[in-house]
């Protein structure tokens, strides 16, 4: 087994793993590629663009040649083929136009000093107002790979694709385990929460219900689930309780790629790879701790590893951290550029005072709705600059 018990080591392993899901693939048009992930990397054949072009009306002309040179009678349009440059002459040119095999420069028509037919001294540097053959891509460039968003559609259009290959979805099952959640007497607060994110990140989620804290029952119930899905994900189960069967069961089932990360909340996540090809993610029961690991370790698989831009604010109040050898992640408000800790004094949740609880953070779903996570090995110091992230940065696709 490998205990990873840093974050960003642990997101590693989880992205890596997803290359064991035998996915399918398909084709789609570029309408339809947003959050799919490409099934082989898109690579262009050829330089791009294929020739010099002009980025403004006017003339081309050979920087080299002696001035003036003779305007020739044509204008070249973006329509048409590249042309030989003849010394010694100009030729109108649109925007967006070819430059002829051999020009290296466009005069702007406003700036162009035109006595008759002949075309006076612009005294350019080569390869002014031209976009260069290839400055896009050159032959041979990886251009394109991973996860796609919609914007790539321009970039796939402009290479000349209609339609990509892609992996299919993965199938998702989401489950609950516990006796309290089994029996009606707490509601399932997780389930329709991950299986949300999972879709968000361009997969096919279902929830799958829930089941007490029985070996047997899970046992059959993960059975039939990893049977017929690429992935399942559950909830609870997963500390060291004498009702914790959930990755206990699951090792049975497969192979355990790590169990437990420097989180919290979070700690008691675990993901193990099956027997046959499917993937499990056993996550902790209390909701902002299951959404935590699903926004730190299970999105990385499941949307491919990324680095998350952060935001920076002022810290409004000191806060301790429980245990000086874990990352932490803080619930923030930030209003005006100052962040206030939520749960905290000043915020409307009241569940903790000058050093954090992440054991009370976790099981209070309301603190999701602030703005965002600060993930900190150190304390809050009032009046310093910290970084967070924004929640939906964090679940983007």
């Amino acid at each position: 087994m490998a205990d990873l018990r840093d974050r960003t080591a642990a997101a590693t392993a989880a992205a890596r793993l997803r290359d064991v899901v035998a996915a399918e693939t398909t084709t789609v048009a570029l309408d339809a590629i947003g959050g799919r992930r490409l099934a082989s990397p898109v690579v262009a054949a050829d330089p791009h663009p294929a020739h010099d072009y002009a980025t403004m009306d006017g003339f081309a002309v050979a920087t080299g040649d002696p001035f003036p040179v003779s305007i020739r009678d044509r204008t070249l349009g973006p329509d048409d083929t590249p042309t030989d440059h003849d010394s010694g002459t100009a030729i109108r040119i649109a925007t967006g136009a070819p430059l002829p095999r051999g020009a290296d420069a466009v005069v702007p028509r406003e700036d162009a000093r035109v006595d008759g037919d002949r075309l006076r001294d612009p005294s350019l540097d080569p390869w002014t107002h031209v976009v260069r053959r290839g400055s896009y891509c050159a032959a041979g460039e990886t251009v394109v790979e991973g996860v796609l968003s919609p914007r790539d559609a321009a970039l796939l259009r402009d290479l000349g694709r209609e339609r990509v290959p892609v992996h299919q979805p993965f199938a998702v099952a989401v489950l609950a385990t516990g006796d309290e959640v089994a029996a009606g007497v707490q509601p399932d607060r997780d389930s329709e929460m991950i299986a949300g994110l999972c879709r968000r990140w361009g997969h096919d989620a279902t929830v799958a219900g829930t089941v007490p804290d029985d070996p047997a029952t899970i046992r059959e119930r993960l059975t039939e689930l990893a049977d017929a899905h690429d992935v399942v994900v559950t909830s609870g189960g997963t500390s060291v309780g004498r009702l914790d069967h959930t990755v206990g069961v699951l090792a049975d089932l497969g192979t355990v790629v790590w169990r437990g990360v420097a989180l919290r909340p979070g700690r008691p996540t675990a993901c193990l790879h099956l027997d046959g090809e499917a993937v499990a993610f056993a996550l902790p029961g209390k909701p902002v701790a299951a959404y935590v690991a699903a926004v730190a370790l299970l999105a990385p698989f499941f949307r491919g590893e990324r680095t998350h831009p952060w935001r920076e604010a002022t810290a409004a109040r000191d806060l301790a951290l429980p245990e000086a050898d874990l990352e932490h992640a803080i619930p923030v408000a930030v209003d005006g550029g100052t962040a206030t800790p939520v749960g905290g004094p000043g915020s409307d949740i009241d569940l903790y005072d000058d050093r954090y609880r992440p054991g009370r953070v976790s099981s209070c779903p309301r603190v999701l709705r602030a703005d965002g996570l600060a993930f900190r090995t150190s304390p809050l110091v009032e009046g310093e600059r910290i970084e967070w992230t924004p929640f939906p940065t964090l679940e983007a696709p």
